[in-house]
């Protein structure tokens, strides 16, 4: 299972890669599908950078939905963060920006963690004193990164994410051969 989803990492950074590249990568769908439509998913965001309101259309939802399914798995089976597979499955597969791509994983990673969370402590398999340092430093650290996020380029933050990407994707694919880095 973790070389499946290390794989999946790796064409992650991949397709990031292709889409640096790719000068009209982050332009948005120019029309939506029909679940798309049914369901009012179209949307916009303020682009701090650019000055200007970017609309949006999603498409492919079924497989998006798929992706998704298969993020939750992975978070809850490996206690691997899932919001690569998220942006994957909003970027690439839904054609949705990558700045609200983002920060819709990581409003949904929340919702996911706190699923996974009370499992975990009611089989009593969480540790709350290494889990304290550990929540500290994401809020602060996200709390930071969400108020950047939105004047940088999407160019610079794809570069970013590309290594932590292929980092994550090819630590999975080492473990998956019972090599334990740690």
């Amino acid at each position: 299972m973790n070389a499946f989803f290390g794989l999946l990492l790796l064409y992650q950074a991949l397709t990031m890669w292709q889409k640096l590249r790719n000068k009209n990568a982050d332009k948005p769908a120019d029309k939506t599908d029909r679940i798309s439509k049914t369901l009012k998913l179209d949307s916009s965001y303020y682009d701090k950078l650019s000055k200007k309101t970017i609309d949006y259309h999603i498409q492919k939802v079924p497989l998006g939905g798929l992706v998704m399914f298969g993020a939750g798995l992975a978070s809850g089976l490996l206690g691997i963060g899932s919001g690569s597979f998220k942006v994957f499955a909003m970027d690439t597969v839904m054609r949705m920006p990558l700045k609200p791509s983002s920060a819709t994983s990581n409003f949904m990673m929340g919702v996911t963690a706190a699923a996974s969370a009370l499992v975990y402590f009611l089989n009593g398999t969480l540790r709350p004193l290494i889990v304290a340092p550990i929540a500290i430093g994401i809020v602060i650290g996200s709390t930071f990164g969400s108020k950047i996020m939105p004047s940088l380029p999407n160019k610079l933050i794809r570069q970013i994410f590309i290594p932590v990407v292929l980092i994550a994707g090819i630590q999975l694919i080492i473990k998956a051969f019972g090599v334990n880095l740690y």
